[in-house]
């Protein structure tokens, strides 16, 4: 895996190195698609396999949409030179939730809040609940 992340180290530098600067950026970016793709392409098959299996695709649709998603993300601003780092320090990193295609929205938002119809109370025998409308027993039992 360790062999995995360097591939992917790699691609991820080629993309960047490669991102049209302001002056060009009215230039088709395919052709650096391309070298991406062909990169992709040439991981193991195991690799490859994960990968896809991880965004959720075919492998065969993998390469050029793992491509796509490394430069839509470079070019959002969503994948930094600092992602890197953090990636070969093994810190949280928003690379997977580009490659994943999860929006920043996907990534931030809380899930909602349980509604249960009961309430947990402590007791002597250990925890117990009691439907959500009462209150938790002074004495500690639940049978009252």
């Amino acid at each position: 895996m360790k062999n995995g992340i360097s591939l992917l180290l790699a691609a991820v530098v080629a993309a960047m190195a490669c991102h049209p600067s302001q002056a060009t950026a009215k230039r088709d970016p395919k052709p650096n698609l391309d070298k991406c793709v062909a990169a992709v392409q040439a991981w193991n098959i195991t690799l490859k396999h994960d990968t896809a299996s991880f965004m959720g695709v075919s492998r065969e649709r993998m390469p050029a949409l793992f491509c796509q998603r490394l430069a839509e993300g470079i070019r959002s601003g969503r994948i930094s030179y600092s992602d890197i780092n953090r990636l070969q320090l093994d810190q949280p990193t928003e690379i997977w939730m580009v490659i994943k295609g999860k929006s920043k929205a996907a990534a931030t938002q809380a899930p909602p809040a349980p509604t249960s119809k009961f309430r947990t109370c402590s007791g002597f025998d250990g925890p117990f609940q009691v439907p959500a409308s009462q209150k938790c027993p002074l004495s500690g039992y639940a049978h009252y």
